[in-house]
Parts: C-alpha cells; sequence; structure tokens
C-alpha cells in the first residue's frame, strides 16, 4: 500500500477526486434517507409482505407439482 501512497501523492490535483466522491456518497446517502423516509406505509407494506406472498406462491407451485 505505501507504494500506492507513493505513486497518488506524486500527482497533482489528486485531492479533487477524494472530494467529488465524498460529496457523490453523501449525497446519494442524502437521497436514499430522503426516499426511505417519505416512502409511504403501503408501499412499506408490501414490500414487507412481498416476502411471504412469493414463499406461498412457491410452496403451492411444489405442491402442485406434486399432485
Amino acid at each position: 500500500m505505501k507504494f500506492v501512497g507513493e505513486v497518488l501523492g506524486n500527482v497533482n490535483g489528486i485531492q479533487y477526486y477524494y472530494i467529488v466522491g465524498l460529496i457523490i456518497f453523501i449525497s446519494l446517502m442524502i437521497v436514499i434517507l430522503y426516499r426511505t423516509i417519505k416512502m409511504p406505509k403501503k408501499e412499506i407494506i408490501d414490500i414487507k409482505t412481498s416476502i411471504f406472498d412469493k414463499d406461498e406462491l412457491v410452496q403451492q407451485d411444489n405442491l402442485n407439482k406434486v399432485n
């Protein structure tokens, strides 16, 4: 890792890439948090119950194949 640090340390303007990456990361986290908080309650319940609905459909399909 020391080699990478030495090579990148000699590049002029490399700090801007760190700043841009940090800004992109923070902005994406803000968008994800905002969308999660503003999500309607019905959509949250649909997502939560869809896991069980799919499992029931798979079980019914397996029973139909056996019969």
